[in-house]
């Protein structure tokens, strides 16, 4: 050894490096004392450190890793010429896409495994779904909310029912619902029907982990809600008359009361007091299970009045029914189908004619953070579209108000 290298050296001891069997040992100061670290290189794609409390413990650990080497490579020499052509044409076809062959095989053993009806995806869905229907049974759980689950995750069903839970990753789901074109609210509905599926799945033992916390994070683009233009209402109105009159009542509640779509749907007119002038929707009528009154104004009162009903539900049709009508309507009226629209516009509407507290009781809201983020802007110097708005009725001339059925005098 040349007096350079042997300096070398020495300066290296020096200063705690040393190489063993070609890996390198450092010693380290920890806060629970001296510790002797093993670098062992990349194992997996990364960086692989192992600490030892003596130097000794740090050599033999660099002494079994080359072994476990030596022996990987004479493995690898013995392969039978098949398979060293094999891997070679292999690992010549996957280098344009980035992907080891180690990495190939997982792909292919976590598509293949074996599935059956203990950890199959779609097999554990459908017992998930059957679990959710005796709650539906035992009114714990609303149909529309369990029918809306069947809807989040029949894509997921569909395209991945044929894996094991337990090989479905975050990626996989990333990937459907891309392919799928579900972006902002729509993604995130879609992931929280699937997440709570995934935890039951957790819960219950039949996988480890819920792949949906692995899922791309989507920042949902926060917009001011569309509303329709008083002018806009009343041709929708007008026209709901013309061709659905059994529609007027829902839509009048709607547009004028603000009382959500589903919440509607479950009202009966027996909850409808014309005379003290209140809906009373009772906490399983309402979407957050608490009880609510809604006022009944003026123009309300007229729409309610007009076409009233002793008994029943107010809209006792189908749900397919109420879409069905309600596009032919806003087509032919001409105005554009807005998601929400009717809620959104009285809530506009009616907080600029009224205070934040009373605007936040009719629509159910419990802290004004919804109400300021959407609402407060949007209702600011509308106070005489908010006039001609809550102003729609139906034509004059041909109201009977239901007096003598609801006993006022």
């Amino acid at each position: 050894m040349s007096g350079r290298k042997r300096n070398l050296k020495a300066s290296f001891t020096k200063h705690g490096y040393e190489y063993c069997e070609g890996f390198l040992i450092r010693r380290i100061e920890t806060v629970s004392g001296i510790r002797f670290q093993v670098d062992l290189g990349k194992q997996g794609g990364k960086y692989v450190r192992k600490s030892f409390r003596t130097k000794s413990q740090a050599r033999e650990c660099a002494e079994l890793r080359k072994r476990e080497l030596d022996n990987h490579g004479i493995v690898a020499r013995n392969l039978p010429e098949e398979q060293r052509i094999d891997a070679l044409e292999a690992l010549d076809r996957l280098q344009d896409y980035g992907v080891t062959l180690l990495a190939s095989a997982d792909y292919y053993i976590k598509h293949h495994q074996e599935v059956s009806v203990d950890n199959g995806l779609s097999p554990l869905i459908e017992r998930y779904l059957t679990a959710q229907l005796e709650k539906v049974n035992k009114e714990k759980l609303r149909k529309r909310s369990y029918d809306d689950m069947i809807k989040r995750l029949k894509p997921f069903k569909d395209k991945l029912g044929h894996m094991a839970i337990d090989a479905i990753e975050g990626k996989d789901i990333d990937r459907l619902m891309d392919a799928n074109g579900y972006e902002d609210v729509n993604r995130r509905n879609y992931k929280r029907y699937l997440s709570v599926f995934f935890n039951w799945a957790v819960k219950n033992k039949l996988t480890p982990s819920n792949p949906v916390l692995d899922t791309e994070f989507i920042d949902v683009v926060k917009r001011k809600p569309r509303i329709y233009t008083p002018a806009q209402t009343k041709k929708i109105m007008k026209k709901a008359e013309e061709l659905r009159p059994e529609l007027v009542p829902y839509l009048s509640i709607a547009f004028f009361a603000g009382i959500r779509p589903e919440e509607i749907t479950r009202l009966t007119w027996q909850d409808i007091d014309l005379e003290i002038g209140d809906i009373h929707l009772k906490p399983e009528q309402t979407k957050t299970h608490a009880e609510r009154i809604v006022h009944i104004h003026g123009n309300l009162r007229e729409w309610l009045a007009r076409y009233w009903k002793d008994k029943g539900l107010v809209f006792p049709y189908s749900e397919s029914s109420l879409k069905r009508w309600r596009s032919e309507i806003y087509r032919k009226a001409e105005v554009d189908s807005i998601q929400d629209g009717a809620r959104h516009s009285f809530a506009t509407f009616y907080l600029a004619l009224n205070t934040i507290e009373d605007t936040l009781e009719e629509l159910g809201h419990s802290d004004t953070q919804m109400l300021f983020r959407h609402y407060k802007g949007l209702a600011k110097n509308r106070k005489e579209q908010a006039k001609k708005y809550f102003d729609t009725r139906p034509p004059a001339g041909v109201i009977e108000f239901p007096a003598a059925r609801k006993g006022v005098a």
